[in-house]
């Protein structure tokens, strides 16, 4: 007589709503991971950006130093102005670690980016001019000097002293908001309201989010005018009446 055989040894498989359940477990849990993952990278690039801000403050601090705590006069990285006139990266390459930025090949290249220049979250571009190449590769940095736009505007107004003048104004209370460097667009969604933007500030050359400035009231752009002129050794635009 034939004895039954033990069916322990023989393998069981999934059944089919077994593995449905077991997919639909992964892709709950990847929904849950994913987006923390992305806010944790989101996270430590901008806390990159704001070490970079820091270092270039660290810099601009050496240079004030030399400088009768007067900021660089130079052309806007970003804006209008002189080309014969230095750029801040010409000026920062000696107080900072690093040199400046270079185009590779000269004259027509891409810049080569690295820190303090580079914004890690500033990744791909708008422009398809530019290849849709990011800012720190067109421009050689990836923040914008603010002083040098209102020193560009100081000397429309034909001021002796348009360094002074931003200097002194930025070193106004009120003007605490406005950023000596500041990111050149919205790298940094993780922000709920404001401006998505990474800043540095002429106060103890603080690195934090960038404040709208221009919430100061309908006043704004003239008051700023009547400081930079106080500041700046005139005491009106020329072709103004005297008060």
């Amino acid at each position: 007589m034939l004895s039954a055989r033990p069916l322990s040894g023989r393998s069981r498989c999934f059944t089919l709503i077994e593995l449905l359940v077991v997919i639909v477990i992964i892709a709950i849990l990847l929904g849950l991971t994913l987006p923390a993952l992305g806010q944790a990278r989101e996270s430590a690039r901008r806390l990159k950006c704001l070490t970079n801000l820091k270092g270039f403050g660290t810099g601009l601090a050496l240079y004030m130093n030399d400088a009768d705590d007067i900021l660089p006069l130079v052309r806007p990285l970003h804006g209008e102005g002189d080309p014969s006139d230095p750029s801040l990266l010409d000026v920062m390459a000696g107080y900072l670690d690093v040199p400046a930025p270079v185009r590779n090949p000269p004259e027509t290249g891409y810049f080569e980016g690295y820190d303090p220049y580079r914004c890690p979250s500033d990744i791909v571009g708008k422009d398809s001019a530019t290849e849709f190449q990011p800012v720190w590769a067109t421009d050689g940095v990836s923040y914008e000097y603010f002083p040098g736009i209102l020193m560009f505007f100081a000397e429309s107004l034909f001021l002796p002293n348009p360094a002074e003048a931003v200097t002194w104004t930025l070193r106004e209370p009120r003007w605490a908001k406005m950023p000596v460097l500041i990111d050149q667009d919205d790298w940094h969604p993780g922000r709920a309201r404001g401006p998505k933007k990474n800043a540095m500030y002429l106060q103890e050359y603080r690195a934090d989010w960038a404040t709208d400035f221009t919430q100061e009231g309908d006043d704004l752009w003239g008051d700023l005018v009547a400081d930079l002129l106080r500041f700046g050794g005139r005491r009106e635009p020329p072709g103004f009446p005297p008060p």
